[in-house]
């Protein structure tokens, strides 16, 4: 009785936190470009350099899970910024945040968080950039069309179908009039439209988030983690996947783990993989993306997730 009371706590806990944020999300970054037109699609337009390293600062600002950064994934998508540069956002943002480096340097010291920093900027860059090589078309299940254009687009060639419609009826940026008049009501309607669109995936990922939250079995993990370092790294990966975790949670398990012998490659395998990607997110983005992505996503996360456990124990 008592599991069942705590996992309908935690339940409430993260519908309600992924709930308000979704719905606040949408509804700033509505009024935002409302008020300052284009900013998303002028800051990370197209295939520019900066624009990655713009992404991955602004996911390194906000410290989300990985399933509180689909929200303004999805937002950055509608505003026709190019997957590529959304997607460095999304692989930063559960991973790389001023908490997670505070807990870091504290628990493991300023050499190996330093180096965990570094190394995801460097590999999320990289895998960014090559996706920007392939057709969105080929990884989304659609591109959101709209007759209308919109502040985004400029143009009814590729029209966008972002939560708020253009006012003016001339496409012509400069010929706007600079005070625009911001329609809150409307804008918030359209983002709790877009919230109700999402919510019955939300109600299964928190579902299974609050279920499995907090099973961290520390004796399992000690008993099988300590073998043969490259397997128990890949290990490591593999149960951080399936297990929905915080950074800020893997962290101290990661200390006690540490403090049982095991090594802080297979610690930050575990780490990388448990926060980069979560059964619950992985339903959250099938609202969006085709299941190749999915696989696609998933191999990244380990492969990052591996490779630095690996870069660690030999450095």
């Amino acid at each position: 009785m008592q599991s069942f009371l705590n996992t309908f706590k935690e339940f409430l806990y993260l519908f309600t936190e992924l709930s308000v944020l979704f719905i606040a999300i949408s509804f700033l970054v509505s009024i935002i470009n409302q008020k300052y037109e284009g900013i998303f699609k002028k800051q990370l337009a197209g295939d520019k350099i900066s624009s990655y390293f713009k992404a991955i600062f602004l996911g390194a600002l906000t410290p989300f899970c990985s399933c509180s950064t689909i929200p303004l994934l999805r937002a950055f998508l509608e505003a026709k910024v190019k997957l590529s540069v959304a997607l460095a956002y999304l692989f930063t943002s559960p991973l790389i945040n001023p908490i997670i480096f505070s807990m870091l340097f504290i628990t493991f010291g300023l050499k190996l968080s330093l180096t965990y920093v570094v190394f995801l900027v460097f590999l999320i860059f990289i895998v960014s950039f090559v996706f920007s090589k392939f057709k969105e078309e080929s990884f989304l299940k659609h591109i959101p069309k709209n007759t209308k254009s919109n502040i985004f687009t400029q143009t009814t060639h590729n029209p966008s179908n972002f939560i708020f419609k253009q006012k003016s009826c001339c496409a012509n940026t400069q010929d706007k009039p600079k005070n625009i008049t911001i329609n809150y009501k409307e804008l918030f309607k359209e983002s709790l439209k877009n919230y109700k669109k999402l919510l019955p995936y939300i109600v299964v990922a928190v579902f299974i988030g609050a279920f499995i939250h907090g099973f961290i079995p520390q004796e399992i993990l000690q008993k099988y983690l300590n073998g043969n370092e490259i397997l128990s790294i890949v290990l490591a990966a593999f149960l951080g996947i399936f297990l929905y975790l915080r950074v800020e949670t893997i962290i101290p398990i990661g200390l006690a783990l540490l403090q049982m012998g095991i090594s802080q490659g297979v610690i930050m395998s575990f780490l990388i993989a448990g926060a980069g990607c979560s059964l619950p997110e992985l339903i959250l983005l099938k609202q969006m993306f085709k299941i190749k992505f999915l696989f696609l996503f998933v191999m990244i996360i380990l492969g990052v997730a591996i490779s630095f456990g690996i870069f660690i124990n030999l450095i």
